[in-house]
């Protein structure tokens, strides 16, 4: 799951100065969509040309729906007696995510109306600092995988757990809290713990490929602990390009591992795929139709409990 975290020029309202401008000159902004999603964009307080080379004939708008990819100039005269005036993306979830932005005319005169103007930045901080629930529980022939999580635009709760239908498939669950560091957020820095159990009653068993259920080391030569772990680990995750995670750690017992993964690409309007590869001879590649935005059907082949076929719910 990916969070939902919505900004101008990568920083959210409550990590971002005002911008200060005075009566009576003349603010122009120069405002670049660069995500696949459409925004419409609006000025408190005041209307603004939007010139694109339209000269004089520029119209004069409060809102400007920018398209993917799309590029506007706009201007407007700034006439209020003073005070802080909002900007912001009109879709409801993205201005409370944090995109956004405020203009403060410089004479930053008190307005009577707002008795206590810390209280008020608070409570407009409080939007993009808010902790949002997220949830994903697959329900499939070989087991069920599934996700918690709990974030915001710097920090990151969630938990991970993968259930086989008996004690041969096992259970495992794996948990994370860190934080986002920068001003890409490409760095998420985490600690956590990881428990894992099953029961093989053939140790040189092998999966549909022929490669061991429980290979003796991982890829570093290290003794592998897939049949049973109970540890703490510490790690760093990096978004390579593509949005491809890349995961390194550490556990309390000194093992290793390094992991490449990345959900929901998007294969057709509908149809997600995703895949993970690890240190530890672990993979797993699937696909996710969407049907609708709580309901999908889902299958994955899992290096461990194989292959399945099912359901997937998502909040």
């Amino acid at each position: 799951m990916n969070r939902y975290v919505w900004s101008l020029d990568n920083k959210v309202v409550s990590e971002s100065d005002r911008i200060l401008i005075k009566k009576g000159e003349n603010v122009r902004l120069i405002l670049f969509n660069n995500s696949m999603m459409r925004h419409p964009m609006h000025l408190h307080g005041h209307d603004f040309r939007v010139l694109n080379g339209q000269g004089e004939y520029a119209p004069m708008k409060n809102i400007i729906d920018m398209m993917p990819m799309e590029q506007d100039t706009i201007e407007f005269a700034a006439t209020e007696p003073g005070g802080d005036w909002f900007f912001h993306c009109h879709i409801l979830y993205h201005m409370m995510s944090g995109m956004g932005r405020i203009f403060r005319y410089d004479n930053n005169l008190p307005n009577p109306e707002i008795p206590s103007p810390k209280l008020a930045q608070r409570k407009l901080f409080a939007d993009d600092r808010m902790i949002h629930p997220m949830a994903k529980v697959g329900l499939e022939s070989n087991g069920s995988d599934g996700e918690l999580m709990f974030a915001n635009t710097r920090y990151r709760l969630q938990t991970e757990w993968r259930i086989g239908i008996n004690q041969h498939d096992g259970y495992e669950s794996e948990s994370h809290f860190g934080r986002y560091l920068g001003r890409m957020q490409w760095l998420f820095p985490y600690i956590g713990w990881d428990f894992r159990k099953r029961t093989l009653d053939n140790p040189f068993e092998k999966n549909l490929f022929g490669q061991l259920l429980a290979p003796r080391t991982n890829l570093f030569g290290q003794t592998n602990t897939k049949n049973f772990r109970q540890v703490f680990h510490a790690g760093v995750e990096y978004t390579l390009p593509m949005l491809i995670i890349a995961d390194g750690s550490i556990d309390s017992e000194g093992k290793l591992r390094f992991q490449l993964k990345r959900e929901d690409i998007p294969v057709s309007k509908r149809l997600r795929f995703n895949f993970l590869v690890n240190t530890d001879k672990e993979y797993q590649v699937g696909f996710r139709y969407i049907i609708t935005k709580y309901f999908n059907l889902s299958t994955h082949l899992d290096s461990d409990m194989g292959l399945g076929a099912g359901i997937t719910l998502t909040y």
